[in-house]
């Protein structure tokens, strides 16, 4: 199977290279132009659930997406890499990425080859009910309600305990626009990885968007990403 990108989806890839790279030739831009609507075309014949499962990971994909491009470039760049501007680009489907794995064997897979992070090295600063109580002066009822509807995030530390990235708090209070962006993700740590890792398309990290106001643009990349 293959997939023809449109000549206006090229044209606004192109576009938007353009004014991003002003000092960058025309001719060279085609040609990025080119990988990025190749990489896009590959992607769109994802299901929505494998598109999901990466960009949980979004910051693997991406060093992912530059190793195999340099393995590419150093394997032939004048041969393998050659663009023609004239032809349509064509992407092969190939194998696919393969059958869906039950979550539990995924996980057990994933222990296999995992070293341990503690939650703290990537979710940044946290605390549970007790020191929240005595920071904020928030009650563990209300801190219940808050994440039951999705105003703020608990990620689960052990088998049990909850904890909750204090980021999310401003002046004590869930930050606003919180609650749209976890009902589009749907997973609360998903959400939260997703939050704090720089996104360039809405310059800078969703989560640091959102405390400049910018609850609209947020929400709209969280639904371009997993909707």
């Amino acid at each position: 199977m293959h997939l023809n990108m449109s000549r206006a989806a090229v044209a606004d890839i192109l576009d938007v290279l353009a004014r991003h790279n002003p000092g960058v030739s025309k001719s060279a831009l085609k040609g990025r132009t080119k990988v990025v609507a190749a990489i896009a075309a590959a992607a769109a014949q994802l299901s929505e659930e494998q598109q999901r499962l990466i960009l949980a990971h979004e910051s693997v994909l991406r060093k992912t997406m530059e190793s195999v491009v340099a393995d590419l470039a150093a394997e032939s760049s004048d041969e393998l890499l050659k663009v023609e501007t004239n032809k349509p680009v064509e992407i092969s489907q190939g194998e696919g990425m393969g059958d869906l794995l039950e979550m539990s064997e995924g996980n057990r897979r994933l222990a296999a080859i995992a070293e341990p992070v503690r939650l703290e090295d990537w979710a940044g600063p946290v605390a549970g009910p007790s020191e929240i109580e005595r920071k904020f002066g928030t009650r563990r009822s209300t801190l219940h309600e808050w994440q039951k509807r999705g105003a703020i995030i608990g990620l689960l530390k052990g088998e049990r305990k909850h904890v909750f990235p204090l980021a999310q708090f401003i002046d004590g209070r869930p930050l606003e626009g919180m609650s749209a962006v976890v009902r589009v993700i749907g997973n609360q740590r998903a959400a939260w990885q997703w939050l704090i890792q720089a996104k360039p398309s809405i310059g800078g990290a969703p989560l640091d968007r959102l405390k400049k106001g910018y609850i609209s643009q947020v929400v709209e990349a969280a639904e371009r990403d997993f909707g």
